[in-house]
């Protein structure tokens, strides 16, 4: 979709999602990488699809497996992602080997039938393209396994071995791919499930949001929650630091607000630069919105502000104008 016109430039259609009965996923997540377009459903069906293709279908790579909610690709290695929901614990991937691995399989088929065929693609249909696994936590004092359920998770370092993780059961979890397969960090932030999680202010702190008005900040190094941010009578549904941070260390100096949406129908602005969080604006918008996203390059068109002497000429001019012509009036007698 063209920004400036709001124009359809491109249109791809996916056989895995629509509201029939056998058509039961819904999307999870999308990225762009080398002018193809990812995509991934919630039944697992992860599509790798040029932007220049003749075909208006979607082009399925790999099959992840059942009851995924979020997929996430990495800010700046594009051909990195990380998917978790349901029982699915936090997988990384590799589209470069993905594709590879398709590519492998496609191979494989026009060499004709094999009697390892078979066994090759059921091992490499699981593991192509997986670079890291995470392990559950530890069983809890009832030797009782911890459930797992991912809502939303975000890369939060430059290499993508960090992420953090968002569960259904209010935890925050960090995971280092360098360290253990387990978590390195574990907590549990209220009593409701966290369903959003951005990055803040900069890639050490995360914005979080659970089932019900509670927003905050986390600081990834240290697990402790670093700001509340107040005003919310229902449960945000999107959160956004704008402009938003990147990887360059000259970026931490810049004034950063934090945009929301919510399920009471608010746009929501908040400062983030004193340790109140205050509330600059708010915006009634009529519909229950799931996604804000912000325009950064956009300038609103600021009002030019007219000197004295323009403005005297304005009033000069205008009164000029006002008067009637000699001729103007002998007709009217």
């Amino acid at each position: 979709m063209s920004p400036e016109t709001g124009e359809v430039l491109r249109e791809f259609k996916n056989n895995h999602v629509g509201t029939d009965d056998e058509k039961k996923g819904s999307f999870v997540g999308m990225f762009i990488h080398d002018r193809h377009l990812c995509v991934c459903t919630s039944t697992g069906d992860l599509s790798y699809t040029p932007l220049k293709s003749r075909k208006n279908e979607t082009k399925t790579v790999l099959e992840l497996g059942p009851n995924i909610e979020i997929m996430r690709g990495h800010p700046t290695q594009t051909h990195i992602f990380a998917i978790g929901g349901k029982e699915r614990d936090l997988c990384i991937y590799d589209i470069k080997a993905i594709a590879k691995s398709k590519k492998e399989r496609e191979e494989i088929d026009a060499a004709g039938p094999n009697k390892n065929t078979s066994a090759h693609k059921k091992k490499t249909t699981r593991t192509a393209g997986l670079i890291f696994q995470a392990k559950n936590v530890k069983n809890d004092f009832l030797d009782l396994q911890q459930p797992v359920w991912i809502h939303d998770l975000q890369f939060v370092n430059k290499e993508a071995t960090k992420v953090a993780v968002a569960t259904h059961y209010h935890q925050f979890r960090l995971y280092d791919t360098k360290a253990a397969r387990r978590p390195i960090t574990n907590i549990e932030i209220g009593k409701h499930p966290i369903k959003v999680l951005s990055i803040g202010t900069d890639f050490n702190h995360v914005l979080y949001a659970d089932t019900m008005s509670e927003v905050g900040m986390l600081d990834v190094r240290t697990g402790k929650r670093a700001a509340q941010f107040k005003g919310f009578t229902g449960a945000a549904t999107d959160l956004v630091t704008v402009p938003l941070p990147t990887f360059d260390q000259d970026e931490t100096t810049k004034q950063r607000h934090v945009a929301s949406v919510s399920l009471d129908r608010f746009l929501r602005v908040h400062e983030t630069a004193t340790v109140y969080r205050k509330l600059e604006d708010k915006a009634y918008l009529k519909q229950r919105l799931t996604c804000v996203l912000v325009d950064e390059d956009f300038e609103y068109p600021v009002p030019k502000v007219k000197t004295e002497e323009e403005q005297e000429e304005e009033e000069e001019e205008a009164l000029w104008e006002s008067m009637e012509l000699a001729k103007d009036r002998k007709r009217k007698h």
